[in-house]
């Protein structure tokens, strides 16, 4: 039978289980001689436990059928006959305790101050940020009409605390081209990064070293305000870039020596501002979702669509269609009519909590969809 007991051997080893399960108490565990009753499996004494926890379970269901459910209230608002003739009358039924007078008051104005708050509560959620879009258009323009602003990208080998810098681009506000330059990493170029930004190793092969680049780097940023999209990844980058320079230049400490050249720049992240702005929230990572840049993945295209998403975030009136669907809210100015505007199928609507969608243009307004807490609202009052 290869270990196993045959077919007679299981089955006598089943019944001496079961007989001693009969003879063993379900509550306390004693065996003795005999089997316990069927219908409980108990001794004596734990018998007379499940009873009397029985009858205290049913008495404290009796109680509560017939008492008031309010807060420390015990009034009696119904008699156990009453209960026994609704249970009678409806045997799948759920019965319910009645509420006194004072209690029933007292608990609908209590939901009502719950509702009244929530609402405050929903209305100070949606101000806070009205107010937060409204510093970021402002941080946007200021941004763009500063003279001084320049915008940095770079295009790297991967993205370990070791990659090395292939392209380099610098931008002044106004779109004029500072720097553009491949640059030579001095390694081989992974295919996984080439695969993303298209630079392979016979486009560097000619190109200058980052050593060779940083003097026109450095005049392009030096009293200059920079703006980075994930400017973290980046100033990572130069970090290391300045460090494999200054330990090839002999420096005595090159650490200290890079930490000193990016402290003498003032350098800022544009994506972050930009994605609190956009509003596409993440219960997963508890704040906004970072948006993708869209610049084609090289560094010139890249700078370049961060000027077009400061400039999003300059000129784009952002409103809020309200719930009668005719109130719009346009930038912090006073609320407007949109009257005349055409009834507008916006297709599909995926809108997370905070985030808008542009649902409509018309007489020089874009009128933008905010997702309510009950639905999209759309300028026609659709959900």
């Amino acid at each position: 039978m290869n270990g196993r007991p045959c077919s007679q051997c299981w089955h006598k080893t089943q019944l001496a289980r079961q007989r001693e399960r009969a003879r063993t108490c379900w509550g306390c565990g004693t065996v003795r001689e005999r089997p316990y009753p069927a219908a409980h499996n108990r001794c004596g004494d734990c018998r007379r436990a499940q009873l009397a926890k029985e009858r205290a379970r049913k008495a404290e269901a009796v109680l509560y059928s017939i008492t008031c459910p309010g807060r420390d209230c015990s009034v009696k608002t119904a008699t156990k006959a009453a209960v026994r003739r609704w249970r009678e009358a409806n045997p799948y039924g759920y019965w319910r305790p009645q509420w006194c007078s004072p209690c029933e008051e007292r608990d609908a104005r209590e939901r009502a101050e719950a509702e009244q708050r929530a609402v405050e509560a929903r209305e100070a959620e949606r101000e806070a940020r009205r107010r937060r879009v409204l510093e970021l258009r402002e941080w946007a323009a200021a941004a763009l009409a500063d003279e001084a602003l320049v915008v940095l990208d770079t295009e790297t080998t991967g993205l370990d605390a070791e990659a090395c810098v292939v392209e380099l681009a610098v931008i002044s506000g106004s779109g004029g081209v500072l720097v553009d330059t491949l640059v030579n990493p001095g390694r081989p170029i992974p295919a996984d990064a080439s695969e993303i930004h298209g630079i392979t190793d016979e486009a560097v092969a000619t190109a200058p070293s980052f050593g060779q680049i940083l003097v026109g780097l450095t005049a392009a940023l030096d009293g200059r305000r920079c703006l980075i999209w994930n400017a973290p990844y980046d100033k990572g980058v130069l970090r290391w870039e300045l460090t494999r320079h200054y330990r090839a230049a002999d420096h005595e400490d090159p650490a200290a020596s890079a930490a000193a050249w990016l402290d003498g720049m003032t350098l800022e992240d544009a994506m972050v501002p930009y994605s609190d702005w956009y509003g596409d929230w993440s219960d997963y990572w508890g704040n906004y979702s970072w948006q993708a840049l869209g610049g084609g993945h090289r560094a010139l295209g890249d700078v370049r669509a961060v000027l077009d998403r400061l400039r999003e975030m300059a000129k784009r009136p952002w409103v809020r269609v309200s719930r009668r669907g005719l109130v719009a809210e346009l930038a912090g100015a006073a609320s407007i009519t949109v009257a005349g505007l055409p009834r507008v199928r916006p297709g599909p609507l995926n809108l997370r909590r905070g985030a808008v969608q542009k649902v409509a243009h018309c007489r020089g307004v874009s009128v933008w969809c905010e997702r309510a807490e009950d639905g999209v609202q759309t300028p026609d009052g659709s959900r």
